[in-house]
């Protein structure tokens, strides 16, 4: 699964991030978030037509046809699964965003140690993902996302099962193209191996409490 991750995206980051991913819209900052929750409001790439931009979403996925918000936020969806379930697959089909990270927390389960996987080196990671538009009987207007999960590799699986999908970026271009929308070719790009390689490290457990945000959180602590 993934249930935290880090977005702290300063301007180097940034104007890479523009230049690798073509995008035409951007922000000179975004909001540093070194402890993202469910429910906070992050940033993704997505595209309308061949116009690439960064747009804000909720983290927890609200299907645009429910009465109202879930009571239990829609973080992660599982890839094995999206185009059977209503509340994924027309997001899947027509609204895919890459997700900038610095890297994702999981918790290990023998003894709940936290620790914070990343790319090698300080690349971003993109964490696959759709997303959709809310519209509340009071005139509200939420847009939100889920991050796509998958079973994880031979890296993560000593911490958990799980893992968010991580594309490689040779697939970045048909991910964030809208008119891209057969089933079964889509689907295929949720089962090919990630290249990415990974290193983790653990971390304090103040990251258990959302609160704490700082960049103490993503500081290596020895066992």
């Amino acid at each position: 699964m993934c249930g935290r991750f880090a977005q702290v995206i300063k301007y180097q980051d940034l104007k890479k991030m523009t230049e690798e991913l073509k995008i035409k819209e951007s922000s000179e900052q975004l909001e540093l978030n070194y402890n993202v929750a469910p429910t906070n409001i992050v940033a993704a790439v997505v595209a309308k037509d061949d116009w690439r931009y960064l747009g804000f979403f909720r983290w927890g996925l609200i299907p645009s046809w429910s009465k109202k918000i879930p009571e239990q936020a829609l973080i992660n969806v599982r890839s094995e699964s999206i185009l059977e379930k209503p509340s994924f697959k027309t997001s899947f089909l027509r609204r895919r965003c890459l997700i900038p990270a610095n890297g994702f927390y999981e918790w290990r389960k023998t003894d709940k140690q936290p620790f914070f996987i990343k790319a090698k080196g300080d690349n971003l990671l993109y964490l696959a993902g759709i997303y959709d538009a809310w519209y509340g009987p009071d005139g509200s207007y939420i847009p939100s996302l889920g991050i796509i999960t998958t079973s994880a590799n031979d890296f993560i699986q000593p911490l958990h099962e799980r893992m968010p999908l991580l594309l490689n970026p040779s697939l970045y271009d048909t991910w964030l193209n809208p008119a891209a929308q057969n089933p079964q070719e889509l689907q295929l790009l949720l089962t090919v191996p990630s290249e990415i390689e990974l290193e983790m490290y653990p971390v304090s457990r103040r990251v258990n409490k959302p609160e704490n945000n700082d960049a103490d959180c993503l500081k290596p602590i020895a066992l």
